[in-house]
Formats: C-alpha cells, sequence, structure tokens
C-alpha cells in the first residue's frame, strides 16, 4: 500500500496541504446509498494511501459519510472541503453551521461556495466577503467558490477574498465538449480558455482544483470520457498550474487505479 502513497503539494497560498488526487463523495449519496460506516472505511483506506482531501457539498448526501471517517483519523490529518448552494451570508451561514453539525467537527478547511455562474459574480463576492470575516473566528481555514465558467474563474482571480477555486479543467476536446455538454457542463468559452484563466487564477496565489477530469455524470458518455482514463488524469496531473484535482470514487479500487496513475505523472 505505501508504494502507491500520493504526493501532497501546497493548495495556493491558503497555507493547506493536500493531496494531488481528492476524494470526491458525491457518489456515496443518492447513486450508491452507501451507509456512512461503509462509505467512512472506504476515506480511511484511502488515507491510508495518502489521499488526505475530501470534497463534499451539502446536498450530496456524503456529509455523514466524512463524519464517519473523521472519528477515527486525527483531524488535523484530513482536509475537508464542502459547499453551500446559499445566494446570501444569512443562507450561508446557517449552511456553514449546518455542515458543522453534520460533519460533527469544529472547523471546516474548505468552504466553497457551489456552482456560481457567470451572472451571479457580483453577488458571490459580498457573499465571500462576509464569509472572510469568518476566518478569524477560526470555523473556516479558506474560502472560494466551485464554478463551471470561463468568465467566473477569470474575474475571481482577482478577488482577495477567494483563496480558492474549484473548476472544470479536463483533457478533452472542444469538439467533444460540445457534443457532451451534459457530462462537460462547461458554462462559457472554450477549454482552453479555460486554461488561460486558470493560469491567471493561479498565478494571483489562488488554490486551483481541477474537476471534471473525467467528465461527470452517468450514462451513455461516461464510457467515452472514462475509456482513456490513464490518459485524461496523467495530462492534467502535469500541469503547473493546477495544484490538485478532485475525482467522484466508489471504491478502494478507483482510488489505487487513480493515484497509479497520477504517480507515473509526477515522478
Amino acid at each position: 500500500m505505501t508504494m502507491l502513497k500520493v504526493p501532497i503539494v501546497n493548495l495556493g497560498t491558503t497555507g493547506l496541504k493536500v493531496s494531488k488526487l481528492g476524494f470526491g463523495t458525491f457518489d456515496f449519496g443518492e447513486p450508491l446509498n452507501i451507509s456512512p460506516k461503509e462509505g467512512g472505511q472506504i476515506l480511511i483506506d484511502s488515507y491510508q494511501l495518502g489521499v488526505n482531501f475530501w470534497d463534499t457539498s451539502d446536498d450530496y448526501g456524503s456529509h455523514p459519510h466524512v463524519a464517519s471517517a473523521l472519528k477515527q483519523i486525527p483531524r488535523k490529518e484530513v482536509v475537508v472541503s464542502t459547499k453551500t448552494s446559499a445566494k446570501s451570508s444569512k443562507e450561508a451561514i446557517k449552511s456553514l453551521n449546518n455542515s458543522l453539525k453534520e460533519l460533527d467537527t469544529d472547523y471546516i478547511d474548505i468552504f466553497l461556495l457551489h456552482y456560481v455562474k457567470s451572472d451571479w459574480i457580483k453577488g458571490c463576492r459580498q457573499v465571500l466577503k462576509e464569509l472572510d470575516a469568518l476566518k478569524a473566528t477560526r470555523t473556516i481555514k479558506a474560502i472560494g467558490l466551485s464554478t463551471h465558467s470561463v468568465t467566473v474563474v477569470r474575474e475571481v482571480s482577482q478577488f482577495e477574498e477567494v483563496d480558492v477555486i474549484m473548476t472544470i479543467c479536463c483533457s478533452a476536446s472542444q469538439a467533444m465538449i460540445n457534443k457532451f455538454r451534459d457530462y462537460i457542463p462547461l458554462e462559457d468559452g472554450s477549454i482552453e480558455e479555460m486554461f488561460q484563466a486558470i493560469k491567471l487564477a493561479h498565478r494571483s496565489g489562488k488554490g486551483v482544483i481541477a474537476m471534471k477530469v473525467l467528465g461527470g455524470g452517468v450514462g451513455s458518455a461516461a464510457p467515452l470520457l472514462g475509456k482513456n482514463y490513464r490518459a485524461s488524469i496523467k495530462s492534467i496531473a502535469k500541469l503547473d498550474f493546477i495544484d490538485t484535482m478532485v475525482i467522484g470514487m466508489r471504491n478502494l479500487d478507483e482510488v489505487k487505479k487513480n493515484l497509479k496513475v497520477i504517480l507515473s505523472a509526477v515522478l
């Protein structure tokens, strides 16, 4: 197992150190409907391989699974990211408090506004400004957002309130993206423009997390996007403007498989 141990990297200028592979827990909820104990054990086993970065959200249904794992691992040893779809600071703080209870933890490492679209850039900045004040209370360590928009990445890379950006970053061709929008839902711009926007964010000191590396969703496009998963993961792992990537995984075998690819890219 130790032969697979994943590299640990700095997440922008947040001071957080995360594994090059992050565990996306979306599938633990409705797709799999596995028990918190079972999902928690998968997270614990992945942690033993060096995966110390776990990503969840208030709408995934996987907070109990993360909480189960946190009971058996020293809290400071893992970095937990969760998200909220709240559109006001009041709603966001309420979601934060609910997440703290569901995760059974005193703090959240990364708190993100979920799926920010290009028509809400100004609004999200106001919410982030108010969340930024909570970092002084140590309830959250870093804040930011997830997005599918080139415009959002480009503009918020200049927001001092933003510590972390999670966004689409994949090796799929623009033709494939255009054909399978449900699985690689780029809101605007091209994938090449997204790369340029991410470079700007990274140069600005933001922690950059790649998502949809293998596409997303379940259906006819999934095998197409995952067919050449080694090349897809390897190409993103090699990018010097991506700190880490989150991939949805269902079991330890998938963790090991993805870790092997990342290790082949970075070593």
